[in-house]
């Protein structure tokens, strides 16, 4: 009898031991999981340039959608530059959500920045 319930105080302990791995394993899983945010950035007149302001990459020409994946969840302040030819470039801020978990779902509710650009004096 000592020994079936040794037995059983064993199978307990595994049982609880896997749980806990299992329930550390899904914590460690959704920390790190990625996060998306869109915003919708459109320029009057269209056709300038969407440049980030972190590392001067070309995002895209407006109009148009552009996405950052993030590994927190928690709100983003973003900084862009528009550039087109014979207007001054114009810096564009905003907070963007990044509560979405795909590109698909980001895309879906972009935040929306809309921003005039001044002509050059010729």
């Amino acid at each position: 009898m000592l020994y079936n319930h040794s037995q059983a105080h064993l199978t307990i302990k595994l049982r609880t031991m896997y749980r806990l791995i299992i329930i550390f394993f899904c914590l460690t899983l959704s920390a790190c999981a990625s996060h998306y945010g869109a915003a919708r950035i459109v320029s009057s007149p269209a056709g300038a340039e969407i440049i980030s302001d972190e590392d001067g990459s070309i995002l895209g020409v407006t109009p148009a959608t552009v996405w950052w994946k993030e590994d927190s969840h928690q709100r983003k302040y973003r900084v862009v530059r528009l550039r087109k030819e014979g207007y001054r470039e114009k810096v564009a801020s905003f907070w963007l959500s990044m509560s979405h978990s795909s590109i698909k779902k980001a895309q879906k509710s972009p935040t929306s920045v809309q921003e005039v650009l001044e002509k050059k004096d010729s």
